[in-house]
């Protein structure tokens, strides 16, 4: 077993919870069924046919690292997890065309059609992985690397196949 603390690609085992690490443009209500808010998205904006997706991104989001959540990640997140990521991403992902910037802090995710009246929605669960971190590693090896992420928790600790330990970042923007 290899153990992994890059959760997003199909080699390895995964460290559990990771999730925590990484926030996603929306957040889910888990007392009602599929409604979200905005996360990393300060709002969004979807047309009567659905035919694409508008996320404005909120100024004070940052990574662990205190860089800024920028448009560029949020692009460069979609397009790595479809190419280079799990297989799950690319079917998940796949009525999504293009993504492209609008401006400095919104980012416009067109689908392929108007069927799938969830994918805004779904486009919205997408964790946002900071591109700089990324830049010289192999996003599709297996890594033991603490990730950088933007979400309330961050790896404290871990021993390598038995034990990991979570903190919340006391710096966390949201």
């Amino acid at each position: 077993m290899i153990l992994n603390c890059n959760n997003f690609i199909l080699k390895g085992s995964p460290a559990v919870n990771l999730f925590q690490v990484h926030d996603s443009l929306l957040t889910q209500s888990f007392d009602e069924p599929f409604t979200m808010y905005g996360l990393v998205a300060e709002s969004i904006s979807v047309p009567e046919d659905r035919s694409w997706v508008i996320f404005k991104i909120r100024k004070e989001a940052k990574f662990h690292d205190g860089s800024p959540i920028r448009v560029e990640d949020i692009i460069w997140t979609l397009n790595t997890l479809k190419e280079k990521g799990h297989p799950f991403y690319k079917y998940y992902y796949g009525d999504v065309v293009e993504v492209i910037q609008e401006n400095d802090n919104k980012v416009r995710f067109n689908f392929k059609g108007n069927t799938n009246l969830e994918l805004p929605l779904i486009v919205g669960q997408l964790p946002v992985l900071p591109k700089h971190y990324w830049t010289n590693k192999n996003f599709e090896e297996t890594s033991m690397d603490i990730p950088i992420g933007s979400g309330p928790y961050k790896i404290k600790t871990f021993d390598a196949g038995r034990t990991i330990t979570y903190e919340l970042d006391p710096d966390y923007w949201g």
